[in-house]
């Protein structure tokens, strides 16, 4: 028999690998020389972030960064403060692919711990998980149309993965300080946040801009502490190819590079900061279509040969975007009398059976009861439900602005403003029917007009007709069903062709 049959390429990033390995980062940080020794180690603050990855057909290639940020008192107690930036590279192997097309990379701190091993020397050891996702084309073709064959058709909405990648966006900043009748003798505390306050999609172009917040806590010339805080925005605009403005984004955006030294002014002055650094952009592009294919096929009166291939598949997303305000109580060992700064963070979001939890950072140096400079740093989970059935999903949450109150001596009420946008999705393995060939022919001579057939509830109609060679339609009409699933046992007139 003779088949006319088209084919249509059943095109979707699939993801091929989703590994989560742990690794270990150790540095030895060293205090420039024009800095004073250390006598008393106040607060070491660590961030690790990832810059960039290379992608190849056997492995991926991480590159990642680490700001970090210390605080001490020198033999004059005096708080100092110093930036370190030290670059990373994590290789990890992957089952060998030409066609592999992104990667989604993310990193989840462990814990790190640090000694003074002399007045001038700090060894620091980070403990990371590196998760990467990586995706390829799914070129493989489906069965579109076939000349004198049934075709069963499935119609299901899916969430693709169009793309994945990391880019940056460099700054350079100037904080005037409020009180300028004194100079600025040392910087003492660096504190910073950034979060997406605005993405916009059009076609094969992203635009993102980026608010960021920057404290910085120094010592003037009269050795008194004061603060200085500054606010600003950037934006970038990014190639991502076949994107349009039916997609949205998960965004990540994190300062990843930081330098902060006193400025002087017109007037010779110290009385200004320079800001100058680089923010990381870590995106997804995911996008909800419509997807049809070819879930079953036979041909009337003949042993049909049917060929499947299978597709992990997210099935019907459900898109989330809103903003949330969330209370969370830290307690602290020791009394707390004066914050000089205070820093919040929200890390490791992610999704189970709809509930969408994330980490809060609280970190703050201050005074105590003995007028002692203190550091202060615990990490808290929150979550909340986003719909009532168990879902998988994906989610990124950007934390605004946030305020605290001091409850007691050693309790401290925090209040966040957060923005999250997630999707939902059930995960299926579908199997389609890739191809269809004409077995042998049936006997069609003695094969009755018309037959009874005991029909079970919830029997398809579909699977009835292909047993009897014949179509389905003409089932439902000889017994004027409304729905191809037989809602009761009952008896059928099945028609031949």
């Amino acid at each position: 028999m003779e088949l006319c049959k088209e084919y249509k390429s059943m095109n979707c990033n699939e993801r091929k690998e989703c590994l989560c390995e742990g690794f270990d980062i150790d540095y030895q940080l060293n205090l420039p020389q024009y800095l004073d020794d250390i006598e008393k180690l106040i607060k070491c603050d660590v961030k690790n972030i990832v810059s960039d990855y290379e992608l190849s057909s056997s492995s991926i290639k991480m590159y990642g960064k680490s700001v970090i940020i210390i605080t001490y008192l020198n033999s004059n107690s005096c708080p100092v403060s110093n930036i370190f930036e030290e670059e990373f590279s994590k290789t990890i192997s992957i089952n060998e692919n030409s066609d592999y097309r992104f990667a989604q990379v993310s990193l989840q701190n462990k814990y790190y711990n640090f000694r003074l091993v002399n007045q001038r020397r700090i060894d620091l050891h980070i403990s990371l998980n590196a998760c990467v996702e990586v995706y390829c084309d799914s070129l493989t073709d489906g069965l579109l149309s076939c000349k004198n064959a049934f075709l069963r058709q499935e119609d299901i909405t899916v969430l693709k993965d169009k793309y994945s990648g990391v880019a940056s966006v460099e700054f350079d900043e100037t904080i005037s300080v409020a009180d300028r009748k004194s100079n600025i003798k040392n910087i003492v505390n660096t504190s910073y946040c950034s979060y997406v306050d605005e993405s916009k999609i059009i076609k094969d172009k992203m635009l993102v801009k980026i608010n960021a917040d920057v404290n910085v806590v120094y010592v003037d010339d009269n050795d008194e502490l004061q603060k200085a805080s500054y606010s600003f925005s950037v934006s970038k605009i990014i190639d991502v190819l076949d994107c349009d403005e039916n997609d949205n984004a998960l965004i990540f955006a994190e300062i990843s590079q930081l330098y902060v030294k006193p400025k002087a002014d017109k007037d010779n002055n110290l009385c200004d900061v320079e800001l100058v650094g680089r923010i990381c952009v870590n995106y997804r592009i995911k996008t909800s279509d419509e997807m049809s294919y070819i879930k079953d096929a036979y041909i009337p009166y003949n042993a049909s040969q049917l060929q499947f291939k299978k597709m992990l598949i997210k099935k019907n997303p459900l898109y989330y975007f809103d903003d949330k305000t969330i209370e969370m109580i830290f307690e602290n060992e020791k009394s707390i009398v004066e914050i000089v700064d205070i820093k919040a963070d929200v890390n490791s979001c992610k999704i189970d059976d709809s509930v969408l939890s994330f980490s809060v950072v609280l970190s703050f140096i201050y005074y105590d009861d003995s007028s002692q400079l203190c550091y202060f740093r615990k990490s808290a989970d929150y979550s909340f439900s986003l719909n009532d059935s168990k879902l998988s999903g994906e989610a990124c949450v950007n934390l605004k602005s946030f305020d605290f109150v001091i409850k007691s001596t050693d309790k401290i009420s925090l209040r966040l403003n957060i923005e999250y946008c997630a999707y939902l999705y059930s995960t299926e393995m579908i199997s389609y029917v890739s191809d269809l060939e004409a077995g042998e022919e049936c006997d069609k001579v003695n094969l009755p007009e018309l037959t009874l057939y005991f029909a079970n509830k919830n029997e398809c109609v579909w699977d009835i007709a292909k047993a009897f060679s014949t179509d389905s339609r003409l089932i439902m009409e000889e017994n004027d069903l409304k729905s191809d699933i037989v809602d009761a046992s009952r008896i059928l007139l099945v028609p031949g062709m």
